[in-house]
Parts: C-alpha cells; structure tokens; sequence
C-alpha cells in the first residue's frame, strides 16, 4: 500500500487520539500534572497528533516528527525511571492508573511514526533541502519549549532544561545535515 492509501487511517485515528491527549493531559489530569501539562513532550506529542490529522501532508509537521524522533529515544529513559519510581510518588493519589495512560501514550506516537518514517524515507514526508519546512517545524519546536517549558522558563530543576536544549539542538541539527547532506556532498 503506498503511503497516500494510508492517509485516511492516519488522519482518523490522529484526530480521535489528539482529542484523547487533549481531554486526558489539560482536563482529566490537570491538577495530577500541574506544570508538566506544559512540558515539550507533550506539545511535541499534539504535533505528532496534528502531522496524523493532517495525514502527513503539512511538511513542517513532518519535520517536527522526524527532528523530534530522536529526542524521543532519548527519552526513553526518563520513561524506565519514571515507571520504576511510580510506586513512590505518593503525591499521585487520585487518577494514578490515568497518570499511567498519560505517560505510556507520551513518547510512543512519536517514536513509532518516527521510526515509520525514518524506515520508508523521510523524503517521503518532506524534500530534502526543504529550508523553509525545516526552519518552520524546529522553530515550532523551539518557541513553544521557550515559552512554555519550566525547566527553561524558570530553570525549573536545572540544569535538566539545559540538556532538554542540548538533546532538541543536536535532534533539530542531525535533520537540518540529513536534509541537506545530498546538496554538501553530491554523489
């Protein structure tokens, strides 16, 4: 199946999942995650959401997608520790299994669609070299972790937004070289 065919599967199940990260994280658990609601995962994750509504066909979605991925790996360890240390953190008392929801339905959107469109060709979602998708897509990225994120805003737990800013630069740069390797060194 070519990738248009999947669009439609893509564009239904990212607007039912973008309703469901929306509801879930500033609604149902407003008060359990406070000032996590603003985190750059978790607007990462409604870029993810809206590059599925959009069924891959809004190319500074695409970039967010495929810059982001790799942060999102990283990520993964934040994830092991934060379900090791679940048991403890008492201060979550009601909607505990929610949390939980809200976590495991985090980073994964954007890892598998990652890894999708890492495995059949990211020139398939944006050309290489786009410029303009790039900057627009990575700026996205980095005005709402500036704006919204804490742990830069207010240095919240420094110094983790400063390596939160070094893995989106390396993240965001390892896209812009990929895109524009072809053009620096033409085979």
């Amino acid at each position: 199946m070519e990738f248009m065919q999947y669009r439609w599967y893509l564009t239904v199940i990212g607007s039912l999942f973008l309703g469901f990260r929306i509801w879930l994280s500033f609604f149902k658990l407003r008060d359990e995650l406070g000032f996590r609601r603003f985190y750059v995962s978790r607007f990462v994750n409604i870029y993810t959401c809206l590059m599925m509504v959009a069924g891959g066909s809004v190319k500074f979605l695409n970039c967010i997608v495929a810059a982001c991925f790799p942060a999102m790996i990283i990520t993964t360890i934040w994830d092991i520790s934060f379900y090791r240390r679940f048991k403890d953190r008492t201060y979550w008392k009601k909607n505990r299994k929610w949390v939980i929801v809200e976590r495991i339905t985090l980073h994964p959107p954007t890892q598998i669609l990652g890894i999708w469109m890492y495995a059949t060709g990211l020139e398939r979602f944006f050309p290489m070299g786009d410029f303009l998708n790039l900057i627009i897509g990575s700026g996205l990225v980095y005005l709402t972790t500036i704006l919204f994120d804490v742990r830069i805003l207010k240095k919240y737990n420094w110094p983790s937004g400063l390596y939160l800013l070094i893995v989106i630069g390396l993240s965001t740069s390892g896209i812009i070289i990929y895109s524009f390797w072809p053009y620096l060194f033409p085979t």
